[in-house]
This record gives structure tokens, C-alpha cells and sequence, in this order.
């Protein structure tokens, strides 16, 4: 296995390949660059909403993102969906989980709002 200075051990490297693990968004980011791939290609578009879901809403988001393309998927497993179409419909599934998570944010009270945000 080739060593890339981007990351630490191997072994992580080897938990991203076997599935038991994901990279988090800027870790993937510089994997891609070492792969000299983007990183949608790396991630594949569920893999993307996961990663991007991780970032934004912590562990708890990227769970939800992980169950919902997992739901979705698994509807159109042994039907015949032209990948396009497969694309097509999980940037929507994208679109629509952030448009709910933006719509459903939590009242914050100013006392506790970071400095830079204003609700």
C-alpha cells in the first residue's frame, strides 16, 4: 500500500476502503488530490451527502444522511434505474435533506448564538 503524506496510518486508509469507517470531508478532500480524483468520484454522491451531513450536524447528522440514501437505495435495489437517473434522483434526496434541516433548525436564544451568526 502506498503511504500518503496527507494521513496518519494506514489502518485508516484500510477502514475507509473496507467500509467500517468514512473519511471526513477534508480528510477526503486530500485523499482525492493524492488520487488525483475528485472527491465525488471517491465518495460517490451518498457517500458525499454523508460526509457533507458529518461536517455540518456532527455524528447525529451523518447517521440521518446514512439511513435516508440507504432507504432510498435500497427501494430501487434489482430495478432497472439508469445510473443518470439514480444521479438525478439523489442530488433531489440532497437538495430536499438539506432544504428540511435548514427549515428545521432550533430557535437559539442570542445569549448562546456565536457572534458571527445572526437568526
Amino acid at each position: 500500500m502506498q503511504r500518503f503524506p496527507a494521513f496518519s496510518p494506514p489502518r485508516t486508509i484500510q477502514r475507509y476502503e473496507c467500509g467500517t469507517s468514512r473519511p471526513r470531508l477534508d480528510a477526503a478532500e486530500k485523499l482525492a488530490t493524492a488520487l488525483n480524483i475528485s472527491v465525488d468520484q471517491l465518495l460517490g454522491t451518498d457517500g458525499m451527502l454523508v460526509a457533507q451531513a458529518a461536517e455540518q450536524y456532527g455524528a447525529r447528522g451523518a447517521k440521518q444522511a446514512q439511513q435516508l440514501t440507504d432507504e432510498v437505495t435500497s427501494l430501487f435495489t434489482g430495478g432497472e434505474l439508469a445510473q443518470d437517473d439514480m444521479d438525478v434522483m439523489m442530488q433531489a434526496i440532497m437538495d430536499a435533506y438539506w432544504l428540511a434541516k435548514e427549515k428545521n433548525k432550533k430557535y437559539t436564544p442570542k445569549k448562546y448564538r456565536s457572534k458571527g451568526k445572526q437568526d
